[in-house]
């Protein structure tokens, strides 16, 4: 399992306790690799960075981020909600991933998969209630199945900011629920 953390509060995240309750239920033997994207150098794609791209070979570093991607056997994404959506450094990391011949290509006019995985959870708290807005969410779905992902299943606690003292309740039921 491939986890990307971009869990901004770092260890004061809600959403970081909540992926780990749930690693914490999966057998002892299931290899786990997290990727911290607040450790990682990753910044925004530019011209000189696409042209770089489409110079070197797939094995080169630069594709790092997205052989493991798609290699993985299964994906945990694990992202608060902000601004109906999620940190922009998580965006930034897709962009790493998403590389044509390599995660997705063509078929004619059809666009193709080549991730591996069958199934990408997805992890996250909101102050709020945003229901079925949770942009971000529906953001991973889509590029999930762009990238030949058939399953995006979420794992969203709302209203964490709503009553402080009822904060702790609502993650330990949804932990309690895994």
């Amino acid at each position: 399992m491939l986890v990307i953390d971009c869990c901004i509060r770092g260890e004061e995240s809600a959403t970081r306790r909540y992926y780990q309750a749930y690693l914490n239920t999966l057998p002892a033997s299931t290899p786990v690799t997290i990727l911290n994207l607040m450790e990682q150098d990753i910044a925004p794609l530019t011209a000189a960075d696409l042209a770089r791209r489409d110079a070197v070979p797939f094995d080169d570093e630069l594709f790092r981020y997205a052989r493991q991607f798609k290699e993985a056997d299964e994906i945990l994404i694990a992202a608060p909600l902000w601004d109906l959506s999620f940190p922009s450094l998580l965006k930034v990391y897709l962009e790493q991933v998403c590389v044509a011949g390599l995660t997705f290509g063509y078929e004619g006019s059809d666009c193709v998969g080549y991730c591996k995985a069958d199934r990408v959870l997805f992890f996250s708290t909101c102050g709020g209630f945003v229901g079925g807005n949770h942009l971000g969410f529906h953001y991973v779905k889509a590029l999930a199945a762009m990238l030949g992902i058939p399953t995006c299943v979420p794992y969203i606690i709302e209203g964490m900011d709503i009553d402080p003292n009822q904060r702790e309740n609502l993650l330990a039921e949804a932990i309690r629920r895994l």
